[in-house]
């Protein structure tokens, strides 16, 4: 009994710092990260997975990952890491957000509320905890109103009815989506020796084309076109024969993806 209570504590003491470590990168003084360390727990999904979480009890920190967000009928919302899901100032978790910021639709709805479109990672918050420390501790509060308008500002931003062309739009999504990901890449020295070495690429990942279309309301063949006009224009990579993949578009020129995304 005494080596499993010491596992456990051992374990929750390693989720901590784990937690610690996402916490940290949010600009949080120690103090404020350590006392929501204390309170946060893992919660990891596969790709693939659907889910379903509960506000009324916890919220829910995506650190890692991208997901699809299914709200109001229609309406679908790709998101990536550093989104926040909780209720404490009136927001809600993936699969229950209404433009109005209620939850009628989620007490209507049986069916999922969403998709881990890769391997996503959420730190759970108890809902109660977390509204008390926000009162309590002003940098947390503060946290936790930004990102609650981030994610309004992205909604706004992204999936709104627009007038904007679909390439624009397409580019904006995978702009958001774009994160800087390393891989090891085996090179040819000029002696003629293989050497393997660390390269930083930015790719845009986790959602098919159907995914974006369902998120911006456009047909798949209009995705799958705004997707070639922009490999064409030179900010996405083209694949070679047998490269292809359905989920993943790796970014040639981020700068200019970006100013195809605002319209330029």
């Amino acid at each position: 009994m005494t080596e499993l209570k010491t596992e456990i504590k051992t374990r929750r003491q390693y989720e901590a710092e784990i937690v610690g470590n996402h916490l940290s990168l949010l600009g949080l003084p120690a103090d404020s990260v350590g006392t929501l360390s204390r309170m946060g727990r893992l919660r990891t999904r596969a790709r693939g997975t659907y889910f379903a979480f509960s506000l009324s009890g916890a919220a829910y920190l995506l650190v890692n990952g991208c997901i699809s967000q299914t709200g109001q009928p229609g309406k679908v919302r790709l998101w990536r890491d550093s989104m926040l899901f909780e209720s404490v100032s009136s927001n809600t978790l993936p699969g229950t957000y209404n433009e109005d910021r209620t939850n009628i639709y989620a007490e209507q709805t049986t069916s999922y509320a969403g998709v881990c479109l890769s391997r996503s990672t959420f730190i759970e918050f108890p809902n109660s905890k977390l509204s008390l420390v926000a009162t309590e501790d002003s940098a947390i509060g503060l946290m936790l109103a930004r990102m609650a308008n981030k994610r309004y500002v992205i909604a706004e931003r992204l999936y709104t009815a627009t007038r904007a062309n679909p390439v624009t739009r397409v580019a904006a999504v995978l702009d958001y989506l774009t994160e800087t990901t390393r891989r090891n890449l085996i090179k040819t020295r000029e002696d003629g020796a293989l050497v393997m070495t660390v390269v930083e690429e930015p790719v845009a990942s986790g959602p098919s084309q159907a995914d974006i279309a369902d998120a911006l309301c456009l047909g798949r063949a209009t995705v799958e076109k705004a997707i070639s006009e922009l490999r064409q224009a030179g900010a996405l990579k083209a694949f070679s024969p047998g490269e292809r993949t359905n989920r993943c578009y790796p970014v040639k020129d981020w700068t200019l993806l970006k100013q195809i995304a605002l319209g330029g």
